[in-house]
């Protein structure tokens, strides 16, 4: 079967590693019978070697128990951006190969439970790993929400991204955090409580800075736009502010602008929210979502 699942955005500033947004970038994959491993890839990642260390494959493998299928992919979701695309391959592929439990699969092979829930579940999402496992749960957002995403030429590995990130932290940093992801969550719920303050972190965005230096402009174009919030997105390069969605339409070329005229490699795009997650893809010529999970 064929399956769309979005990109995320996780961590949302003081959030780190546990809560992701679903946003409207998609990757479609189709797990095709097939002699031996083929893999045909379009778009973004359509360059990654097409070997059966090919994570596709390595998910397949783990369904399955072989790799003699044609994986056909197509992905609108930028790689080493902080987007997600790793889980939402991971997922998405998993469940064209017919896993029990998509999400439990990606998770475990991408190794990041919140982006793969969000590429799951969709809309805001919380998740940990919970023994030998993964679970996760929805967690209350205000319909207006929208984003702005600023997507850098820049790429960024998560390896690269968590090689900067201090290996204790002070206790005063954590309670930090937790205090603001308790607001932050409650003005995810109301956009009318969200404000800038809740989205600021302590852990991991100033240390990612001296990785990519440009981070803290963007930040601040965004919220010069006026972002309730404006975070990293995942591990960058990768910036997301959010927005009324009425505003963020009226805002993108005043922030694409500002890129611009700070000569900074990047544009900014208008992500909805996708409150769907995983979804059937309709056979026919116009790929048609026929259906989405239970």
């Amino acid at each position: 079967m064929k399956v769309r699942v979005p990109a995320s955005s996780a961590n949302l500033g003081p959030g780190f590693d546990t809560l992701a947004l679903a946003l409207s970038l998609y990757v479609t994959v189709e797990v095709l019978p097939a002699p031996e491993l083929a893999i045909v890839q379009r778009g973004y990642g359509s360059e990654i070697e097409c070997s059966r260390d090919h994570l596709a494959a390595r998910v397949v493998r783990d369904v399955l128990g072989h790799d003699n299928v044609t994986i056909d992919i197509e992905s609108s979701i930028p790689l080493a951006r902080g987007l997600g695309s790793s889980a939402a391959l991971a997922v998405a592929t998993a469940a064209s190969a017919g896993a029990y439990d998509a999400f439990i699969v990606g998770a475990a092979l991408d190794g990041h439970g919140e982006n793969a829930a969000a590429s799951y579940f969709g809309g805001l999402v919380g998740a940990a790993k919970i023994g030998d496992t993964y679970e996760a749960m929805n967690l209350a957002l205000d319909p207006r929400i929208s984003s702005i995403v600023v997507i850098p030429e820049q790429k960024l590995s998560t390896q690269d991204a968590r090689s900067v990130l201090p290996k204790t932290i002070a206790l005063s940093d954590a309670v930090y955090n937790l205090q603001h992801l308790t607001l932050l969550l409650g003005g995810l719920a109301n956009l009318d409580l969200l404000v800038p303050e809740y989205g600021r972190d302590m852990i991991h965005e100033l240390a990612r800075e001296r990785v990519y230096s440009p981070a803290k402009d963007l930040k601040d174009i965004l919220l010069g736009a006026g972002a309730a919030i404006a975070t990293w997105s995942g591990a960058g390069t990768s910036m997301i502010g959010l927005f009324d969605r009425y505003e963020a339409n009226e805002k993108i070329e005043f922030v694409n602008k500002a890129i611009n005229e700070m000569d900074i490699d990047a544009v900014a795009l208008v992500l909805e929210v996708d409150l769907e997650g995983l979804q059937l893809v309709g056979g026919d010529e116009y790929g048609e979502v026929e259906s989405k999970h239970e």
